[in-house]
């Protein structure tokens, strides 16, 4: 599900809330003003004046479905965290598995090292089908931004196929600062 998914399904959620609540507040007006009629106003005063165990346990549920659901809205709005997750290569012959944060890690030394002025802050390997995607934010010098992209993507080409025969289909530089 998209943020934008997300934060519309929360919204709609405590729209649906806060109308239940007015609802349930409308109903206890109209039960306890004394002239209106209204068919359930025996029911109502019944069951806020009466103490039973059948009002304790449906107030004690309702309680319970509302707390669950709004952390569940909470937890739909925060971003989705990424697994740690491992990239297997081989065949039948025999299997390896390369941990992808270590493989971030190893591209973006690779990044500074060998591109004068680049201080990467996040580097992001995603795979794409057969393909894989880099994202990565960084501070660039400010006098060659499309010639330090390209060396990159030649640089990450290389690191990725001699690591383990990964492709890269595409690479988004962000810019956080120009030196």
């Amino acid at each position: 599900m998209t943020a934008t998914g997300r934060v519309v399904a929360v919204i709609v959620g405590f729209v649906g809330l806060l109308f239940a609540a007015a609802d349930l507040v409308r109903e206890a007006v109209l039960a306890n003003e004394r002239s209106l009629e209204w068919p359930f106003a025996d029911w109502w005063s019944q069951l806020t004046t009466d103490s039973t165990w059948a009002t304790a346990v449906a107030a004690a549920a309702v309680a319970v479905v509302a707390v669950a659901l709004i952390v569940l809205g909470v937890r739909q709005l925060r971003p989705a965290r990424r697994a740690g997750g491992q990239v297997e290569l081989g065949d039948e012959a025999g299997r390896a598995r390369l941990d992808l944060p270590a493989i971030e890690k190893t591209l973006r030394r690779r990044l500074e090292k060998d591109l004068p002025g680049v201080k990467t802050r996040a580097l992001e390997l995603t795979n794409r089908g057969d393909g894989w995607w880099v994202r990565v934010e960084a501070e660039l010098p400010a006098r060659d931004v499309l010639g330090v992209q390209a060396r990159a993507v030649g640089l990450l080409q290389a690191d990725l196929v001699r690591m383990g025969g990964l492709r890269l289909d595409g690479l988004n530089v962000v810019a956080t600062r120009l030196t």
